[in-house]
């Protein structure tokens, strides 16, 4: 399984790249990389400008397709790059990984197109499992003009991960936060101690 890594978004809420977050002494975006090579056979990251990002190792940097439409584009841009028939999607505000859950998304035996959690009543789009063939189904929503990652699971063979099973691999709140403002960085101090 490969992994795609979505470092294009804007940032706005948090007021700078969030990919460039130095957290005791290392890069956001490196600290993850270094994480996500212990799982993965390739880690595809998905970026506005290759240049910025030249110093990374072990990644294979590629700029999104679809510039400026979220996350859907750069998942889009993933899927087409990526030689690994499933790919794990994560985002470089997304701090922490668990080996019990990434272990069970990787050795899920039974056929899916998406692989993804529900928690708190709400769809998990980022920390799911993808297959390539989901191209086809994202590409006719975005040339519908949908944007959400979500938009497209009707289309799809969808198998969802309880709330009750992700509970028994996972701290939940853990490997779904994300990094939206600055004061986000006060969880990350929690998640740790």
């Amino acid at each position: 399984m490969n992994v795609i890594l979505l470092a294009g978004g804007e940032s706005s809420r948090f007021g700078s790249n969030k990919a460039f977050i130095e957290l005791n002494n290392q890069l956001m975006v490196e600290k993850i990389v270094r994480k996500l090579n212990d799982y993965f056979n390739k880690i595809y990251l998905v970026v506005q400008n290759k240049d910025k990002y030249s110093f990374l190792k072990d990644v294979i940097i590629i700029e999104d397709l679809i510039p400026g439409i979220g996350p859907l584009g750069g998942l889009y841009t993933g899927l087409k790059y990526s030689d690994h028939d499933k790919n794990y999607l994560t985002a470089c505000d997304m701090p922490f990984l668990e080996a019990n859950y990434i272990r069970y998304l990787k050795n899920y035996e039974k056929e899916y197109d998406v692989l993804v959690g529900k928690y708190n009543g709400y769809y998990e789009p980022f920390a799911s499992v993808y297959k390539k063939e989901t191209l086809k189904a994202i590409e006719r929503n975005l040339d519908l003009g949908k944007r959400k990652i979500t938009d497209f699971y009707s289309e799809v063979n969808l198998k969802i991960i309880s709330e009750k099973q992700i509970k028994k691999l996972a701290d939940p709140e853990k490997i779904y936060f994300n990094i939206n403002y600055k004061k986000d960085l006060e969880k990350i101090n929690k998640f740790c101690s």
